[in-house]
């Protein structure tokens, strides 16, 4: 026969085994760098993210802007720009073990102020956006 009586969470007895499941798994080991990054205060944390993500979507912008116009190696920059982009926040939440959501949004943000710069830069100089093909 079923009830109609609601749940609740805190006394459901399923939700304690849970809990007790949880404070027996041994605490995880940490390497000195992980020690040293969780230790930050979040304040710290969140400027540092935001400066690595500020210099990434940089260095990402330069290599799709600068060296991308290159006839022999161009192709090479793109690639590195999108697997910088891609794997280098996950790469680095691998190893420290910490969130960098806010370096990811840091680091979309400098990508996108770059290429306005850029951009802008070619409007102001006269460069043609698109060309035809000869």
């Amino acid at each position: 026969m079923e009830t109609n009586e609601t749940r609740n969470p805190e006394t459901n007895p399923n939700n304690d085994q849970m809990e007790n499941k949880a404070d027996q798994l041994p605490p995880e080991e940490l390497d000195d760098l992980q020690k040293k990054v969780h230790d930050l205060p979040e304040e710290k944390w969140n400027l540092y993210q935001y400066i690595g993500g500020g210099v990434m979507g940089l260095v990402c912008g330069f290599l799709l802007t600068t060296v991308s116009g290159y006839p022999s190696i161009g192709m090479y920059g793109t690639i590195a720009a999108a697997l910088l982009a891609l794997f280098g926040p996950r790469m680095i939440e691998k190893r420290v073990k910490r969130t960098v959501q806010k370096g990811r949004i840091a680091m979309m943000i400098a990508l996108g102020v770059w290429l306005l710069g850029n951009l802008l830069f070619m409007l102001l100089s006269g460069v043609p956006i698109i060309s035809k093909a000869a």
